[in-house]
């Protein structure tokens, strides 16, 4: 499986329509929906929510990346496209999953701050970016190309 990695709003459910790769928020929302708590009207409304018999929403959250992660791996399976997932999912990559990310894009500073912008969330800039440097460590430390547009890393991986 060929597996993109894409920090948070840098545009990868556009450009996964642009570019022809597959986006791991609608496939998880057409198959098995999303918790209700988790703030997706930016990204990809579900006709369902995810099901799941805790209450707690760590433990709520822990199971769905449990059984979405198992979902795109099977997926994974049938499909030869670039599957492209988010930077929350990397980390868990990098740290939980026996999947690695084969590229990571980071999206210029500017252009990812206009992003921020744009969706009224720039007072989240010092956490994404924080997420940014650490993700660039990460895929540094574990030998995984860095670049800037999703355009490089779908060419890195076709």
């Amino acid at each position: 499986m060929k597996v993109l990695s894409a920090v948070r709003y840098s545009g990868k459910t556009h450009w996964s329509h642009e570019l022809h790769f597959s986006d791991c928020d609608v496939i998880v929302a057409e198959s098995i929906g999303w918790p209700k708590h988790f703030d997706k009207k930016n990204n990809i409304r579900s006709a369902k929510d995810f099901e799941c018999d805790e209450t707690d929403e760590h433990e709520v959250a822990k199971k769905f990346s449990e059984v979405s992660w198992k979902l795109l791996k099977e997926w994974g399976s049938h499909h030869d496209n670039i599957l492209a997932i988010p930077e929350v999912w990397s980390v868990r990559s990098f740290w939980e999953w026996d999947v690695k990310p084969n590229v990571l894009v980071t999206i210029d500073e500017e252009r990812h701050k206009q992003n921020l912008l744009e969706a009224k969330r720039g007072h989240e800039w010092n956490t994404i970016k924080f997420w940014r440097h650490m993700l660039e460590h990460e895929a540094k430390e574990n030998n995984i190309p860095v670049v800037e547009t999703f355009q490089e890393a779908v060419n890195l991986l076709r």
